[in-house]
């Protein structure tokens, strides 16, 4: 009768130490399920080890600036005149379209489009990859750099008689080598399109404008011309 108990007493001794094995792995598994898994799951290890596979736009260079000095313009009767559209009369008679490869035919007038809160475009954007050069329009020289939640990095620059303003937003970075003050030829690369501002993400374009100015010291003020006329029949930036 006595061994009958000690086997009994050795059974339930068992049991018991099994069930308290039991609960103890249970609660790891749970502990290492609830807080630690998450963490050091093998998913996020092979991630980790993925290449991304965006593609990575270089950034153009910057090419240097043709000129730094305003050149003396050949005063004629001809280009004395304001057009009575309230046109730019730069002595190239055209504006370059602003995005290095866009042609004509790829332009969009959105001058009318509306915009958020009450707004017109009063602008045309031109669509193009992200790092794509952007280039003076005209002969003139560099007003202002500006940063602004709307446009975000942008570019002012004067026509060559400082009664227009040319405006260039949502830029990826303005050209290393050009500064406020600086005199730059039609065709010279000033910036990269980009979306800064309120462009949104991934919506690269560059929001160009043109404005005839009341007084070529305020650049924020004057008359919105629509640019799309203006750059229809211009050449192609090479």
């Amino acid at each position: 009768m006595s061994t009958m108990r000690q086997t009994s007493f050795i059974a339930r001794n068992f049991l018991f130490a099994l069930y308290l094995i039991l609960i103890h792995a249970l609660a790891a598994l749970f502990v290492y399920e609830r807080w630690i898994s998450p963490y050091f799951s093998q998913s996020e290890f092979q991630a980790e080890q993925v290449t991304d596979p965006t593609e990575i736009t270089e950034v153009p260079t910057p090419q240097p600036i043709p000129s730094i000095a305003a050149p003396t313009p050949l005063i004629t009767e001809a280009n004395t005149s304001q057009p009575e559209n309230g046109a730019p009369s730069d002595s190239t008679n055209q504006l370059m379209i602003p995005v290095v490869g866009i042609k004509p035919e790829q332009l969009q007038d959105t001058f009318n489009d509306s915009r958020s809160q009450g707004r017109v475009h009063n602008a045309i954007d031109i669509i193009a990859p992200l790092g794509t050069p952007v280039v003076a329009v005209s002969d003139g020289e560099i007003a202002k750099f500006f940063y602004s939640e709307r446009g975000g990095i942008t570019i002012y620059q004067y026509s060559t008689d400082k009664k227009h303003v040319y405006y260039y937003a949502h830029l990826q970075k303005r050209a290393d080598n050009i500064k406020e003050t600086d005199f730059v030829k039609q065709g010279t690369i000033i910036g990269y399109v980009g979306d800064s501002g309120n462009s949104g993400a991934g919506n690269y374009h560059l929001h160009f404008a043109v404005t005839l100015l009341d007084d070529p010291k305020r650049i924020f003020t004057g008359t919105d011309l629509n640019p799309y006329p203006l750059l229809i029949n211009g050449i192609e930036a090479q």
